[in-house]
């Protein structure tokens, strides 16, 4: 998907169910096969976790 205030080139991949999310958001699916597949997807951040709260 890209972002009409973002480079052309400058795409993100999203999953199929957040599709519709990113759409409203003003996001745009790329028509066609023009992802570069020489790179690797960038790892998703986990989420942090309270510390001193552990039993």
């Amino acid at each position: 998907m890209t972002h009409p205030g973002l480079p052309q080139e400058q795409q993100i991949e999203v999953d199929e169910v957040s599709v519709p999310h990113y759409r409203a958001a003003g996001w745009r699916a790329v028509t066609g096969d023009t992802t570069d597949t020489t790179t690797t997807p960038t790892a998703r951040r986990r989420r942090q976790t309270q510390t001193g709260d552990e039993g």
